[in-house]
């Protein structure tokens, strides 16, 4: 996707480094898509991959911002102390995802969200990334976890880490679309890099992130038309939907029965409203939940062992899409009157509404056109339409033998255009 990707000299020497370590290696076991994979066969790729691809957008937007230092001033340049942060922070931002990213903070009751995890195992010093970014300044490891969460004294290198079109998205956008063949998440990188600028005003108390209006307006369109397209074609498909409700009804069988045998301990713990240390949350990643899958296949409680077998075999449950304007409360009242008529668990069922801006609003990042700065509402009709519209996703989910009841029950609801 991304080419040939090659971290060399003394400044990008800290990506090998940090490659090396246990915490980014375990990287490897986290798929980037959770379950995706099982709507979207290609969809197997790790974070690991993820982090590097990450890194390497991060190299390419160092070597252009770079190419405009002779005309910044001191506060707004990136000395190779920013720039080893900046490829550390790009690496490792996504340190702390759990089994199955995204999914597993949604099936943990009171789980903490992967930023704070992140946070946590680069500022623990019992980490190797931490003693790696130590050993380089011992203030590496804070200035890194400050520089994740978009916090830096050089604010156009905060926003390319942590901002609308920072290096995170503009990987996963074109790899998550390579990956599953969908070919909507398409993002023209090459062009919104080459048309990138640091403008400096007078007065300004730092250098402004322009693009070029001529170059690349379009190219910032496509991000967030490809933004759009990978959440109503990928993120939030129906499939991939419903198996996460399955897991989801797995966890919550888990919590009534309490940790069955098979169970890792550190989930054991969560599960029981435990809290768990840096060291036992990197022992969980995919390997070892589907191990458990496969354990939980075997348990004495029929209603758990059926919903394990279900993710296992992809015995997926059914979805019906409902009317933007149903209330969600009617509807899971009424679901939840269905399930309970066919003797099916309440937890097996469940109303998914989920709302996405077509467009973030960005002021930071203006479209230069000549002398004149704009903003990108105001210098593209095609954002201001976006800026106007947001996408549903809602729909019923449940087992398959409810369907026709639920299609009966829902039949005034149902959105079947």
């Amino acid at each position: 996707m991304h080419g040939l990707i090659a971290f060399d000299g003394p400044v990008e020497a800290v990506v090998g480094r940090l490659l090396d370590t246990p915490e980014v290696q375990r990287l490897r076991r986290i798929r980037a898509l959770g379950a995706a994979s099982l709507a979207f066969p290609g969809a197997e790729h790790s974070r690991f991959a993820h982090a590097l691809g990450s890194a390497h957008v991060m190299k390419r937007y160092l070597a252009r911002v770079g190419r405009f230092a002779a005309d910044l001033d001191a506060k707004d340049r990136l000395s190779d102390d920013d720039a080893r942060i900046a490829l550390a922070a790009a690496l490792l931002h996504d340190l702390g995802h759990g089994p199955y990213s995204h999914t597993f903070e949604a099936v943990i009751p009171g789980s903490r969200p992967h930023e704070e995890w992140t946070s946590r195992i680069l500022l623990d010093p019992d980490t190797h990334v931490h003693a790696v970014l130590h050993e380089i300044d011992p203030q590496a490891p804070k200035i890194v976890e400050r520089l994740i969460h978009g916090e830096h004294q050089v604010p156009h290198l905060a926003r390319a880490v942590s901002g609308t079109f920072d290096v995170d998205r503009c990987d996963y956008l074109m790899r998550d679309s390579h990956m599953t063949g969908v070919r909507y998440g398409l993002l023209d990188l090459d062009w919104l890099l080459g048309s990138l600028r640091l403008d400096v005003r007078p007065g300004a108390q730092a250098a402004s992130l322009t693009v070029d209006g001529e170059k690349g307006l379009t190219a910032v369109e496509g991000f967030f038309l490809a933004r759009l397209y990978m959440y109503r074609q990928v993120y939030l498909h129906k499939a991939v939907r419903a198996a996460e409700a399955v897991l989801g009804a797995l966890f919550a069988r888990l919590r009534v029965t309490g940790p069955q045998p098979g169970t890792p301990a550190p989930l054991a713990k969560l599960l029981r409203g435990d809290s768990i240390d840096t060291r036992e949350y990197l022992d969980l990643d995919d390997h070892a939940l589907e191990s458990a899958l496969r354990a939980w296949c075997d348990s004495s409680d029929p209603a758990l062992a059926e919903l394990a077998r279900r993710m296992r075999e992809r015995r997926l449950f059914k979805t019906l899409r409902l009317r933007k304007d149903v209330d969600a409360n009617v509807a899971a009242e009424r679901l939840g009157a269905v399930l309970a008529s066919a003797g099916i668990a309440k937890e097996e069922g469940s109303i998914d509404r989920v709302e996405i801006d077509a467009y973030l609003e960005d002021e930071t990042l203006m479209v230069a056109s000549g002398a004149r700065l704009e903003r990108l509402l105001d210098a593209s009709p095609v954002l201001r339409g976006l800026s106007r519209e947001a996408f549903v996703h809602y729909r019923a989910i449940f087992p398959p033998e409810a369907r026709a009841a639920v299609r009966a029950a829902f039949a005034d609801l149902a959105d079947l255009t």
